[in-house]
């Protein structure tokens, strides 16, 4: 879930209050929030990259847009006063029917001056840049009248949490084909936990609930059908659910059916594997599923269910090509991928966790199956 940042907050506030879009972009360039207000601005990444060297400042800057008829302020973000990254406010200068809208250079000197001040509780010393232009920077740019109506909302991006967003709901997806209902449901939670997940389908908050339910039926019944569970049967249901979600979802239970579709399809996943897979390999994939974190061996594993560690080991092999040894190594990585990308743990007590012998081991075994280190992955 997208954190609290105070300063971000701030900028917010004053970006909602005096009706201009900004860009909030790290030291390295890279853009990690935008806001939208009554105006759409689009910039090409490489250009700001490039301008680097110009916006790495600790002063407020103000900069012209000849052809789109925009003043830029830059303003820094600084850290105990190091400069860490920086916004971009984009400000109109020829859209009488936006309000608040800026007619000259001293009203966002004094603006930057109010901001900065805000922010580090200090007084500003804005520079004003007549040139460079930063025409090239600018993409695209349109007013609120211009704009589909769709579009005449005041949106929040975080970029950052976009990118968690899709490998979660990748590990989502993989989770219900599995049959992990643990994994599926803990993913499912994390998801819904992030206010970016909903997106915005619809200006009218119940629609646009009510389309993402649409939307999660469909990827789920998918996600049901790669783990084995018939088309028609799935669709069905689907349908089914859809109907369901428009007579009774509301803001406040939408969260709660969310859960149930996740829960049902993954259900439903698990049934059709104990029909079509061997009873025996069901039930190890079960076991490890349910006991990944413990010691596991060959020995142990058959014991728990009662068969021949050589017996057990060569229904295992038929029904997937992997000696009982390899499969398990090999759901152990699967989980190591998992901690790998949505913990902070180090990468020495993901080993210890998954019971490895040792880093080297956890390493090895991971390069073997992914065909890459644990540290390369997660970064």
């Amino acid at each position: 879930m997208v954190q609290t940042n105070p300063q971000l907050s701030l900028m917010q506030q004053f970006s909602q209050l005096l009706n201009f879009s900004f860009c909030e972009f790290t030291s390295s360039g890279q853009l990690i929030t935008q806001v939208q207000r009554d105006m759409a601005v689009t910039l090409h990444p490489t250009q700001v990259v490039q301008r680097l060297p110009l916006f790495k400042s600790a002063q407020p800057q103000l900069f012209t847009v000849t052809h789109w008829q925009l003043l830029i302020l830059c303003m820094p973000k600084l850290t105990e006063h190091h400069w860490n990254g920086f916004w971009l406010c984009f400000i109109s200068l020829d859209a009488p029917s936006i309000s608040h809208t800026a007619i000259d250079k001293d009203y966002v000197r004094k603006l930057a001056t109010t901001i900065y001040l805000a922010l580090y509780h200090k007084a500003a010393t804005p520079k004003i840049h007549l040139t460079p232009k930063l025409d090239k920077l600018i993409a695209d740019y349109s007013l609120r009248d211009l704009l589909l109506e769709e579009l005449k909302t005041n949106e929040v991006t975080h970029y950052q949490e976009m990118n968690s967003i899709y490998e979660r709901e990748k590990l989502l997806l993989a989770a219900i084909t599995a049959g992990n209902l643990n994994r599926a449901t803990s993913l499912g939670d994390q998801l819904l936990a992030i206010p970016e997940y909903i997106g915005m389908l619809s200006n009218d908050p119940l629609r646009r609930i009510k389309e993402f339910i649409i939307v999660t039926v469909v990827i789920v019944s998918r996600a049901a059908n790669a783990g084995g569970v018939p088309a028609g049967e799935s669709y069905f249901k689907g349908d089914k659910l859809i109907r369901e979600a428009e007579k009774s979802v509301d803001l406040k239970n939408y969260k709660d059916f969310t859960r149930q579709i996740i829960a049902y399809y993954t259900h439903l996943v698990q049934r059709y594997q104990r029909q079509q897979l061997p009873t025996t390999v069901y039930q190890v994939e079960q076991y490890l599923q349910q006991h990944i974190y413990q010691p596991l061996s060959v020995e142990q594993v058959a014991a728990a269910l009662n068969c021949a560690p050589a017996t057990l080991s060569h229904t295992i092999k038929q029904a997937t090509g992997l000696s009982l040894k390899q499969f398990i190594l090999q759901r152990k990585v699967v989980e190591g991928r998992y901690l790998l990308k949505f913990s902070n743990r180090p990468i020495q007590e993901i080993a210890t966790m998954l019971n490895f012998a040792d880093p080297s081991h956890f390493t090895r075994v991971f390069r073997h199956y992914t065909g890459t280190t644990p540290s390369k992955f997660r970064h």
